[in-house]
């Protein structure tokens, strides 16, 4: 399994149906005969490292549940689809509000990588993720508005705290340039904790919001 054209070759294999408007953004996975495409990067792209998330990935899909201890005990380094993974992982096991944490630590931090980028396909690539790892874990997370407020904000503070030691430039794996361009489209270095931070501000205003909203219709 490789991590480009997406974990969507592996992982996001299993989503099937029509694509939305948001799935659609991403890049194609499937060649009109079904078969997985294979892109290889050239350029700047093979220059990308996700060689640790990579091995953490294949080794947690192929059954080696240490990886997973290992993982948490340095989570910076490794990209958001690997905490995508254990998250799923988790609420299978019945550590509902771990995996709820790392649920949403995925999505914040796959979301930042993605605002980095100056391909706006990468978002469709996040929208895949959130679907893929989201489906059991959203639900349980929307029945209790005080509870998942209270586990985002840990998921904000925490991150605050954090130097992330992985390449944020995965996701520009993820978009439609890899199969096209040969340069990154990437934001500089010395404004990747500006996009961060901002988008941890943006995302406590959509949670806030989002759930004024739900607690407003179960009021009702």
């Amino acid at each position: 399994m490789k991590l480009y054209p997406l974990l969507l070759c592996g992982l996001l294999a299993a989503c099937a149906g029509q694509p939305s408007e948001e799935q659609a953004k991403a890049p194609p996975t499937t060649a009109e005969s079904g078969e997985p495409q294979e892109i290889v990067p050239q350029g700047e792209f093979t220059q990308i490292d996700i060689a640790r998330s990579q091995q953490a990935m294949d080794a947690i899909t192929g059954g080696k549940t240490d990886t997973i201890n290992e993982v948490l005990q340095s989570p910076n380094d490794y990209a958001p689809p690997v905490l995508y993974l254990i998250s799923a992982i988790m609420f299978d096991n019945d550590y509902q509000d771990q995996a709820t944490f790392w649920y949403y630590a995925a999505q914040l931090r796959a979301r930042s990588d993605a605002n980095k980028s100056g391909d706006e396909s990468t978002h469709g690539a996040v929208s895949h993720l959130n679907q893929r790892f989201g489906v059991r874990i959203g639900p349980y997370a929307l029945s209790n508005p005080d509870r998942l407020q209270a586990i985002v904000n840990q998921v904000l503070e925490w991150d605050s705290q954090q130097s992330r030691n992985y390449d944020p430039r995965w996701i520009a794996l993820q978009g439609q340039d890899v199969a096209t361009e040969t340069r990154v489209n990437f934001a500089p270095r010395d404004k990747w904790e500006e996009i961060d931070a901002l988008t941890r501000s943006q995302y406590r205003q959509g949670l806030e919001q989002a759930l004024a909203e739900l607690r407003q219709r179960q009021s009702q």
